[in-house]
């Protein structure tokens, strides 16, 4: 009787190993970045400029995102209201855009000064960065977990 536990213990972790395989990988200015990202369909109205998204074959959920969208009021509004951001000024925002996980050269491509830099005020666990352009209104956002 041991014996099959141990058999079925090994066939589901290696089915559950195999999953995360299947959806792992690397999907640049992809339609279906914001779906993986957000696990929601985009809205018809934001604008993606550019996205990434990397998904890691690892057991545990690793990933990392990156979007650069236009100017979007409803968007932002919808963000603030939705979840407790706070801004960061100085050297903590010099800090939050470099803490960034391997960035795509497109990704806040100016100095940090240009930027609204926020993050959650609790962080849970992640990374989540929200950088607003000062200037065009562009939004910058990212996430990753390794």
């Amino acid at each position: 009787m041991t014996r099959k536990i141990h058999g079925l213990s090994l066939v589901a972790m290696l089915t559950l190993g195999g999953c995360c395989c299947l959806t792992s990988g690397t999907w640049e200015d992809d339609s279906g970045n914001w779906e993986r990202a957000f696990k929601s369909t985009k809205p018809d109205d934001v604008k993606i400029v550019h996205s990434k998204h990397w998904r890691s074959p690892h057991w545990t959920y690793e990933f990392a995102y990156f979007f650069e969208i236009e100017a979007n009021a409803k968007l932002k509004e919808q963000m603030f209201t939705q979840n407790k951001l706070r801004q960061l000024a100085g050297s903590d925002a010099a800090n939050a855009k470099e803490d960034t996980w391997d960035p795509p050269a497109w990704f806040a491509p100016k100095a940090v000064d240009a930027y609204d830099v926020w993050i959650y005020e609790e962080e849970p666990r992640g990374n989540f960065r929200v950088l607003i352009d000062k200037e065009t209104g562009t939004i910058f956002l990212t996430d990753h977990q390794v």
